[in-house]
């Protein structure tokens, strides 16, 4: 089981030192992705090849987690000796049942800007059915008549993500209520389960949790401080989350309106390098892997003390991902991989 860290920044940004959020997990030689950031694809090639895809995982429609996706779905469509092997399968959020708000003023939601309303939300098969059948309609419609593919209906399939019932989660009034994680896809390599996350209006958010027979991975995906995250990593052997210093952040904007809405935004929906260890000693991972880096400017992070804030408060081992890292958990360690995560009764300096 290896973790290949396709991209490491994050936020909406075209950044010349990270790709935008994106991890492969290859196991038995299938790859399953978790998010399709800006530039990762490049990287996604670098280590894994298109037969290998199994499936694609979104935590959430950010559009730093889905700029690739269109570029994942059609790269591997038909292309002689670069092509899927069997239908890749896109698992993510579904469209909110109602337009997620911050505050509810008597029994309506007070609903900041456009939210729902000029720009409704959608779901993760609507998001895969439009890039396929309508943002590339033209360059679908022109290779299947120009070079004989067949429909790529046919390889691709979109699926949304539905929260059980029994959660009683709501995107205005119960965003992030305490739940067990639930699976959401199985089959002979590996056991995917979500949990929600909080990440403000971005509902729903998930974080992941992958299971194999060499061990397990969780990528928190973006969110606060979230008991639920806590939750679904327990015990796990590797913890991916996201870390931001907001005070480096503000650093890079210029004072005006947008800068305080980001950064309210940002303080209420992500993680800071200060709380980061704290989640993952709660979890009792045996490893900290700290991605999703913000402020995604070179430069702007100080790695260095996000490490040692996350060292202070957590007892495990704690790495800062760069891209095209890799990390194997269980298994033999080969060459190939240039970091080594082992069981925590194992665990060596690498």
């Amino acid at each position: 089981m290896t973790v290949h860290t396709l991209g490491t920044g994050g936020g909406p940004v075209v950044s010349a030192s990270r790709a935008g959020i994106s991890t492969a997990v290859v196991v038995d030689g299938c790859s399953y992705v978790f998010d399709c950031g800006m530039g990762s694809i490049r990287n996604y090639r670098s280590h894994c090849t298109w037969d290998q895809l199994r499936a694609i995982f979104i935590t959430h429609h950010h559009s730093d987690h889905i700029y690739d996706l269109g570029s994942y779905l059609l790269t591997g469509w038909q292309v002689p000796g670069e092509s899927f092997s069997q239908p890749i399968h896109v698992y993510g959020p579904a469209k909110p049942p109602r337009v997620p708000a911050l505050h509810v003023h008597g029994d309506h939601p007070v609903v900041p800007g456009c939210c729902g309303g000029d720009h409704p939300m959608v779901g993760t098969a609507d998001v895969v059915d439009a890039l396929i059948n309508r943002v590339f309609a033209s360059d679908v419609a022109i290779r299947m008549a120009d070079e004989g593919r067949s429909s790529p209906n046919q390889w691709v399939y979109g699926h949304d993500i539905e929260v059980p019932a029994h959660a009683n989660a709501d995107p205005v009034l119960a965003r992030h209520p305490v739940m067990d994680p639930f699976e959401v896809y199985r089959d002979e390599n590996v056991v995917v389960s979500a949990i929600l996350v909080d990440h403000r209006l971005c509902y729903p958010a998930f974080g992941f949790r992958i299971d194999s027979q060499y061990g397990s991975v969780v990528i928190s995906g973006d969110t606060t401080y979230s008991e639920n995250c806590i939750r679904l990593a327990k015990g796990a052997d590797v913890l991916l989350h996201e870390v931001i210093d907001l005070d480096a952040i503000l650093a890079t904007f210029p004072e005006g309106p947008t800068r305080q809405g980001i950064a309210v935004h940002l303080e209420e929906s992500h993680t800071s390098y200060e709380q980061v260890g704290k989640v993952a000693q709660a979890a009792g991972v045996s490893q900290l892997i700290l991605h999703h880096i913000v402020p995604n400017v070179p430069g702007a992070a100080d790695i260095e003390k996000m490490l040692r804030a996350a060292r202070r408060d957590f007892s495990g081992k704690v790495f800062a991902a760069e891209d095209n890292d890799s990390f194997r958990v269980g298994g033999t360690v080969t060459a190939a991989c240039s970091n080594t995560l082992l069981p925590a009764s194992e665990a060596v300096e690498v």
